[in-house]
């Protein structure tokens, strides 16, 4: 070989190497600019491919992006959380995309799930490395360890009355019925021996984890004997647990139940239709999940629109397609929801089922032209082709909204609800509602259907706010035809005519009021003097997916605050406006004045005050240990307060009042000396304070 063919042998393998170098990214957080509150990222690519027929899809949370004006490429939002880098010509190995965006709340809600896709070929994951601002584990109480006993349990017993000599607690109990007791009562005796009387199932078996507590916290001891007198003040203890964003598969479900029995919470709101995917399977409509259960990355289009013709798009997180494992993939098929409602019924939780509608229906509504386009059935069709209206959700989707003119969108709802109500038979449980959500229909839906304007036109109606009372009404038809409760957020019971509202009550099981600062901290008691029955879900105490603190560390969204253990405790479902003691940054907040000027519960209205409900959204979850990690120990507050509503502390002004102060110490005692090590007995992720 010459020495020109050697030379020219030698750059070919060089420039090959090169082109196998492979595709990597790194992110770093940029500083935040006094002036703008705005921060400068980067997104740095190296080794990118050459020319601009390739992209590089990845997930980020809802911020607006300007590139700098010496930007390589842009960065464009699709929709939801799904954006995509589009190159401009380029040279060299690395590509530098500096923009301007808010700044990042916290490293979990950085860019993620990137991958790159070359024009005809599958997409790729790539390696990424992140470049984060320095940060710092935060803790936001201290509080003053005091002695436990094994009596110390949570929920707390309401009286514990010590008898002479002790007990061994391993003994079998003797459960005897008794009447005229309230729901969910029991006496638990140990003088020697082990007796339970219960006033139902449900005392029996609280009677029945409160001995398992004991024999837990004793660790093989004897105890001393006492007369344990205890029932819970709240009807309704709950979790909800959104499996649409990202899914949490059954065996993971069925851990969380038993979790959960031991802290005798007895409902679980089981979010399963949203835009991000439809979990349940529904056999008359197999579309919902062989479509609606999926996420994949969709098919870019020459003009920038995409296709999703084998599942919805991602959010959230990135998979490629149906077969990657990912949270956001997955569903309970007919089998595997029947098993959960017969184990959750074991443990005497209820359990709510609940899809989002009219809007957050994203998934359903595509599941369903997705039918209509493989079947020609479209019976159960939720849009409208001729709809021309504009609109853009709160989590940034402008196709999410059930079209409530179509009479095929009620076809639908009598569908889901025979499945749903025939599911609960054959498994022998009670339904309790059906949740149909109701909320955040954005602004401009419905004002480019012609249905909707012809369905207007034929009831003399010019204002489309009469439609949320047509499709109120339609599914009340729905419900009291077949006998089943509806459930819903604040939003179902608002802005109705009063004989839809008064309807509506009458075949109301609870709503859900999340929304309680800014001035609306008045609706849970304006609901229930209404006669509304409601659910203490207030965000500032029951979000459990807000971040323990405001340390970038923690996971969570913080757009309503920060939820720590103190927090949840501090709700008092009887004076919800001395809720937040201390502020997202431990100061001190003024109670003195807390209730001036905004409606009482009036004495009638308390017995509407059913309970209270932590809520775990999924748009941060990865994974369970992120499930758990969220709960645990933080929705132990809410299960005390859904045990014994009115603590010692209810009525005090100061936010550290000594009774209060006392009263928390004795519960992170609790935690600290029994539930870790619950937890670690478990192997399940959780916050260690």
């Amino acid at each position: 070989m010459n020495t020109k063919s050697f030379f020219s042998f030698f750059l070919a393998c060089a420039i090959c190497a090169a082109c196998t170098q492979p595709c990597v990214v790194n992110w770093t957080e940029g500083e935040t600019d006094p002036d703008t509150g705005l921060a400068l990222h980067t997104l740095t690519i190296q080794n990118p491919p050459a020319g601009t027929d390739w992209t590089i899809w990845f997930s980020q949370f809802r911020t607006p992006v300007t590139m700098a004006p010496d930007a390589p490429g842009s960065i464009d939002h699709i929709s939801g959380t799904l954006y995509r880098v589009v190159p401009a010509r380029h040279r060299g190995k690395t590509m530098t995309l500096r923009y301007e965006a808010r700044p990042l709340v916290n490293q979990c809600r950085a860019p993620e799930g990137f991958y790159l896709q070359r024009s005809g070929e599958a997409p790729v994951a790539l390696e990424t490395a992140y470049d984060f601002l320095p940060a710092e584990v935060v803790h936001t109480f201290d509080y003053t360890p005091v002695p436990t006993s094994p009596y110390d349990m949570i929920p707390r017993l309401k009286r514990v009355q010590p008898r002479k000599g002790t007990t061994d607690p391993s003994a079998e109990p003797k459960v005897d019925f008794v009447k005229g007791q309230a729901p969910g009562w029991y006496r638990l005796t140990l003088d020697g021996s082990i007796r339970i009387e219960a006033s139902d199932e449900d005392g029996a078996y609280y009677a029945g984890i409160t001995l398992d507590n004991i024999r837990r916290n004793a660790k093989g001891a004897t105890v001393g004997s006492a007369t344990v007198t205890d029932w819970p003040d709240l009807p309704y203890r709950g979790l909800m647990l959104d499996v649409s964003r990202n899914f949490t598969g059954k065996d993971d479900l069925l851990k969380l139940l038993d979790i959960m029995s031991h802290y005798k919470v007895n409902f679980l709101h089981l979010h399963f239709g949203d835009d991000e995917g439809w979990r349940i399977a529904i056999d008359a409509l197999p579309e919902l999940t062989d479509y609606g259960a999926y996420r994949c990355i969709p098919e870019l289009q020459a003009d920038g629109s995409i296709l999703e013709p084998n599942g919805l798009q991602p959010t959230y997180c990135v998979a490629p397609d149906r077969d990657t494992p990912s949270p956001g993939n997955g569903f309970y098929s007919h089998e595997d929801f029947v098993e959960i409602l017969r184990y959750a019924w074991e443990r005497r939780i209820r359990i709510v089922p609940e899809f989002d509608s009219p809007g957050h229906a994203r998934a359903e509504l595509k599941a369903m032209e997705v039918r209509a386009a493989r079947t020609g059935d479209a019976s159960c069709l939720l849009s409208e082709p001729e709809d021309t209206s504009e609109y853009e959700s709160v989590q940034d989707y402008t196709d999410n909204v059930m079209n409530v003119a179509l009479p095929s969108t009620y076809t639908f709802f009598e569908t889901v609800f025979d499945a749903l109500i025939a599911m609960y038979k054959e498994a022998g449980v009670p339904l309790d509602a059906i949740h149909i959500g109701g909320d955040e229909v954005p602004e401009g839906a419905w004002t480019g259907s012609p249905a909707c304007k012809a369905l207007m036109e034929a009831n003399g109606k010019t204002d489309i706010g009469w439609l949320k009372d047509y499709f109120t009404n339609r599914l009340l038809d729905i419900a009291e035809a077949r006998g089943v409760k509806l459930a819903g957020w604040q939003d179902v019971a608002q802005e109705l005519e009063p004989a839809t509202l008064e309807r509506l009550k009458r075949n109301l099981a609870f709503t859900n009021l999340w929304t309680v600062s800014g001035g609306l901290d008045v609706l849970p008691y304006e609901f229930a003097n209404q006669g509304i029955p409601v659910m203490i879900s207030s965000a500032p105490n029951c979000y459990m997916d807000f971040a323990y603190n405001y340390g970038k560390l923690e996971r969570g969204h913080s757009w309503g605050g920060f939820v720590d253990e103190r927090r949840a405790f501090s709700v008092q479902p009887f004076d919800m406006y001395r809720s937040v003691r201390w502020d997202d940054y431990g100061q001190i907040v003024d109670l003195s004045r807390s209730g001036e000027g905004k409606p009482a519960l009036k004495p009638a209205a308390r017995r509407l005050i059913l309970g209270v409900e932590g809520h775990l959204w999924a748009e941060t979850l990865r994974c369970f240990d992120h499930v758990t990690y969220y709960y645990f120990p933080k929705a132990l507050g809410l299960f005390e307060r859904g045990w014994n509503a009115t603590p010692a502390w209810a009525g005090t002004t100061v936010a550290d009042d000594p009774a209060f102060t006392a009263d928390f110490d004795r519960f992170f005692s609790i935690i600290v000396d029994h539930e870790y090590s619950f937890y670690e007995d478990q192997g399940i992720a959780y916050h260690r304070h």
